[in-house]
């Protein structure tokens, strides 16, 4: 890296969480719904035993209804099932509510079923609720006792908690207007939110089709979106506001994403998978995750941004993730920043994005759009953008690219100008392809010094790791090229003497 250049290394964030993992899928293709990254972050333990036990059932099937579970909740502890040795649905026509702290264990066994008519369980505040092995479906919040319909399948209560293991979410729904959303979770201002290992499926609200979590500190390990929308705002499958209590404290929380896979997700005007907005001192951390095929589309004439992600008003570090295929109506076809806060984007690939819709006046940054982004060991092949900004649409003049392979992206405007990046960046040691003199007009090199070279990249495909990854070959020019890269790649392989470019480490 140039010398003269101030590039701040990235943070490293799969060393902060610990993530290591290798990935099941050995194509180009998204995995298919449901399947998990074989990531494996540090997961949050269930809590340990309240010390009251419960029992719903008698052991038989017809023992076990909702009025049964409501009367072991109303005891709170720790309450189990005991229904037979077969899988069971309870019905669920009216919420169950939850006064004491508890710990709900299905053991893999127990779905509750709203029906299409009620949502399935709320918490008072200042209530803890641990939900552990349940399947929670159709579940659907409704306006019957006031205030905004949120919270399809469990809502939380204010300074309470909700924390999900291996749970599964399906087609539970929310209301539809802006301040409506979680169509599977909810949690009101100074809660915290732990979701482990669980998968969410076909939710949809007005914002968060999934999960939407205000003003409360959000942690989401090893857990798989898909088709999830939301039908008004932002975050397709996740959104938040805020990440603490008091957005004027001097502290902040943290929203983290670790080992999360996002699958087509679908977001009106912010955050095709997740829209993830805080306040600083808030921060937002994303770490070994995947965005594949998710989309943002605009309401009327307005904005779509972030096809994958969209993250506003507090830094972001991201690291080791993947964006492909996915799309915005007008900019950020991966990924989308305000620029307000800084972003670090660490040894990540974005293959396939697009942003823009042909004969509308938009369509910036196919793979990212942002401003104050500092960027190291990316792989930035074939998105497009239809107007400009082809991989990057740099915003302002505090972009930072070093370390990184931007190879055969697209833009779409008449002059054939801005195809890989918008204007020159600050930077060095990158690899940009084809030669941008080859459009026959005076189109932007990505940084000062760059290298007019095919990379000779491998298709994406499983090389270990949580997320699939570019191989370079033999006789690369990124092989050995890179200087103060970060410890490991986008797989946590470890780089050793001078670092490959891109986000993948030849070994």
């Amino acid at each position: 890296m140039n010398p003269s250049v101030p590039f701040t290394m990235l943070l490293v964030v799969s060393a902060a969480l610990g993530c290591s993992s290798s990935d099941s899928s050995a194509t180009p293709q998204a995995p298919a719904f449901g399947d998990p990254l074989a990531a494996t972050c540090d997961e949050p333990a269930p809590p340990a035993p309240i010390g009251q036990a419960s029992v719903v059932g008698d052991g038989t099937a017809g023992s076990c209804t909702a009025e049964a579970l409501q009367a072991a909740v109303d005891k709170g502890g720790d309450v189990s099932f005991q229904c037979g040795a077969d899988p069971i649905t309870i019905a669920v026509t009216s919420e169950i509510k939850v006064s004491k702290d508890i710990i709900l264990d299905g053991k893999g066994k127990v779905t509750l079923d709203g029906g299409g008519a009620s949502r399935i369980l709320s918490a008072d505040q200042q209530v803890a609720v641990t939900l552990i092995g349940l399947t929670f479906t159709r579940g659907k919040a409704t306006a019957t006792e006031g205030g905004p319909v949120s919270g399809g399948a469990v809502r939380g209560g204010w300074k309470g908690s909700i924390k999900v293991f291996d749970c599964t979410f399906t087609d539970n729904e929310a209301g539809t207007s802006g301040e409506e959303g979680g169509g599977a979770l909810y949690t009101p201002s100074r809660t915290t939110m732990t979701i482990v290992r669980s998968h969410f499926q076909g939710n949809r609200a007005g914002t968060g089709g999934a999960v939407h979590n205000l003003l409360s500190e959000l942690t989401i390990v090893n857990s798989t979106f898909d088709d999830n929308e939301s039908t008004t705002e932002g975050g397709g499958a996740v959104y938040t506001d805020g990440a603490s209590g008091d957005i004027n404290d001097s502290v902040g929380g943290t929203i983290t994403l670790c080992g999360c896979r996002f699958t087509g997700n679908r977001g009106k005007n912010q955050g095709g998978a997740a829209y993830l907005f805080a306040y600083a001192p808030d921060k937002v951390v994303v770490n070994q995750c995947a965005f594949s095929s998710n989309r943002v589309t605009a309401t009327g004439d307005g904005s779509a941004l972030g096809g994958g992600l969209r993250v506003g008003n507090a830094p972001l570090d991201l690291a080791n993730s993947l964006f492909e295929s996915n799309h915005a109506d007008t900019h950020g076809g991966g990924l989308w920043v305000d620029g307000k806060y800084p972003t670090r984007v660490n040894d990540s690939t974005f293959w396939k994005n697009d942003a823009g819709v042909v004969g509308k006046d938009a369509g910036y940054g196919g793979a990212l759009s942002g401003a104050n982004l500092h960027m190291s060991n990316l792989t930035l092949v074939d998105n497009q953008a239809v107007h400009s900004g082809g991989a990057i649409f740099n915003e302002d003049d505090q972009v930072v690219l070093a370390n990184s392979i931007v190879a055969r992206n697209t833009a779409g405007n008449q002059w054939k100008i801005g195809q890989s990046c918008r204007k020159r960046m600050q930077g060095s040691r990158n690899i940009q392809w084809p030669d941008p003199a080859a459009n026959g007009k005076e189109d932007a090199l990505c940084t000062a010094g760059v290298v007019i070279a095919d990379p000779l990249l491998g298709d994406l495909s499983d090389q270990g790791g949580a997320t699939r990854t570019m191989p370079i070959a033999a006789g690369s020019p990124a092989i050995d090229a890179g200087e103060g890269c970060s410890e490991t790649d986008q797989r946590g392989k470890p780089r050793k003497g001078a670092c490959d470019l891109g986000a993948f480490e030849a070994q």
